[in-house]
């Protein structure tokens, strides 16, 4: 495992609101996150970023029997006009956050990888509903274009968390036993600690 290395993310607010576009670069990453509500996806999708390749997140919030937010990971060649469509017919999101480059490196492959990686991370995490209904397998790439995407992968996941989305996060259980607390009730059985994001139950 790499060592955690110091970073600057940068954070553009295209229309000078904070619930409106806004762009996403990091230091020594040749990709582009754009980050939209669905309220001001119609104002903002004529950029030209939206046309690109790319893979995107739809997050929405918990419904049904479930506690826990929903998301759904997809990938495509033209962003803007998957959106579109979901915008007329999937109405579980509220939000939206697509990746892509900067330098037009990214192709059907290396997108079609990012999605099936970044399903297989967040049903790992378990922190949220993963709304796909087949987790994709690996497209074959070359060993050199598999290690750039897990590259590109290891960046987007680091950005993720800062803009608020923490699904793909394994919770932390290597806790020690002595920090650990414990709740035991007649129906009830739990155990939790406290961390970075509140406290945590197990």
């Amino acid at each position: 495992m790499s060592a955690v290395r110091p970073s600057s993310i940068y954070l553009f607010l295209a229309h000078g609101r904070p619930d409106g576009l806004r762009l996403v670069e990091k230091s020594n990453w040749t990709g582009l996150g754009l980050v939209a509500s669905r309220s001001h996806y119609t104002r903002v999708r004529r950029r030209d970023e939206w046309s690109r390749p790319g893979v995107y997140l739809l997050t929405g919030p918990s419904a049904g029997e479930t506690s826990k937010d929903r998301l759904y990971i997809g990938e495509v060649d033209d962003v803007r006009d998957r959106l579109d469509n979901h915008f007329r017919n999937k109405e579980v999101w509220t939000a939206v956050i697509a990746f892509i480059s900067r330098d037009d490196n990214l192709d059907k492959a290396h997108v079609r990888y990012l999605e099936a990686r970044l399903i297989q991370v967040a049903t790992e995490a378990d922190r949220v509903a993963v709304e796909n209904n087949t987790a994709p397998p690996l497209p074959r790439l070359s060993e050199a274009d598999r290690a750039d995407m897990e590259s590109y992968l290891a960046e987007m996941l680091m950005i993720l968390p800062v803009l608020g989305v923490m699904a793909f996060e394994s919770v932390a259980r290597a806790t020690p036993a002595t920090d650990l607390l414990r709740l035991t009730a007649k129906q009830a059985e739990a155990t939790g600690a406290d961390g970075p994001e509140g406290f945590v139950v197990f």
